[in-house]
């Protein structure tokens, strides 16, 4: 049972987290389908301003796994830690922040989403019947700001903060939005059906955006996200028919060429920052001190092309300002003998060697 099941099922009703006596179930359950009916809309957002392509899912199922991630999240954070607590008011809190976070997308560009959820938020509930009070919706919206950015957002939040007389803690909750945000990616992101089409090569017509692919095809290889103790642990699968090509992405008009397994560890190493920044927010013994990643490369017949891929990202050594890149950070794991890095241009002349 996730978080918003448990808190649907109001399995604390003598809980006296909550201000003033409200009814919170009641009030989630009625702000919970207005939710619903703006994550439907944000697909179709996204397909209109996003002119560099067509970018996995933002709508309801991403919606579902941010949920099911933080709820992970926090019963991992329990086991590490039998002390650890969050109110069911704070819980309230976090599952509003998780269903505005991406609703940005309908007033503003990818850039800029993140800040206008907080706006969104304000005009959505701001009327003679709102149902949540205004220090709610700051402290909420401020929460599901926090999703993104690189300008310390987190750590511009209050540790505590009070709520009509009850405390909540913003910068533990956005951490754990933002961290499950990040890890809220696996197969059902990526447009199945679109991907079939496109392997298929039986249409006139491209059946997805050739700039949106790699994004696709980055969710499709991922198998496993999966939260033991103070470990991250990540699996993937990937096609040979996917190794030895490259994809276009396109930023702000300017295309470069990627092979699939260096987004993957792009990725990957984006993961590991976000990992270490919400760490500083979490309680000491809840930090996630390493992340283990597999991957799996397979030959059309789903027999091993070569030995798996695995390394260990953690911080080691004397802190730097600045990681090179994530050769330099997994040295042997993702170096051959011969000393080159086993990169998507690699694992494509392995490929080509095996087929002549």
């Amino acid at each position: 049972m996730n978080i918003e099941e448990e808190f649907l099922a109001d399995l604390n009703p003598n809980d006296d987290s909550f201000p003033e006596g409200k009814d919170y179930v009641a009030t989630y359950k009625i702000l919970k389908p207005n939710f619903s009916s703006i994550h439907n809309e944000i697909k179709t957002k996204i397909l209109e301003i996003e002119k560099e392509g067509y970018y996995n899912d933002h709508g309801t199922d991403h919606i579902k796994m941010v949920i099911d991630r933080a709820s992970k999240i926090i019963s991992n954070f329990k086991l590490s830690d039998a002390s650890f607590s969050i109110s069911q008011y704070e819980v309230f809190i976090l599952l509003v922040a998780i269903n505005l976070h991406d609703s940005g997308h309908l007033i503003s560009d990818r850039d800029g989403h993140a800040q206008a959820a907080k706006e969104l938020l304000s005009r959505f509930d701001k009327n003679p019947n709102s149902l949540l009070f205004v220090n709610e919706r700051r402290i909420i919206g401020d929460i599901a700001k926090a999703h993104g950015g690189k300008n310390d957002p987190i750590g511009m939040l209050q540790s505590d903060d009070y709520i009509s007389g009850k405390k909540i803690r913003p910068k533990l909750l956005a951490s754990i939005l933002r961290l499950a945000d990040e890890l809220a990616e696996d197969k059902s992101r990526a447009s199945r059906f679109l991907l079939e089409l496109k392997d298929q090569q039986q249409l006139n017509h491209e059946p997805l955006d050739k700039h949106s692919e790699i994004y696709h095809r980055f969710s499709e290889a991922i198998d496993s996200v999966y939260l033991e103790g103070n470990v991250i642990k990540l699996s993937f699968c990937v096609s040979s028919k996917n190794l030895n090509k490259k994809f276009e992405k396109k930023r702000k008009d300017i295309i470069t060429d990627h092979f699939l397994l260096d987004e993957i560890y792009d990725r990957c190493l984006k993961t590991f920052l976000e990992t270490l920044y919400c760490n500083r927010f979490f309680p000491p013994h809840n930090r996630y001190t390493k992340i283990t990643v597999d991957i799996y490369l397979l030959d059309e017949y789903e027999d091993y092309l070569v030995d798996p891929i695995s390394f260990v990202m953690e911080e080691n050594g004397y802190p730097l300002m600045n990681i090179k890149d994530i050769f330099t950070m997994c040295k042997k794991s993702l170096i051959t003998s011969a000393g080159r890095n086993i990169d998507g241009e690699y694992i494509a002349e392995v490929i080509a060697e095996k087929t002549i």
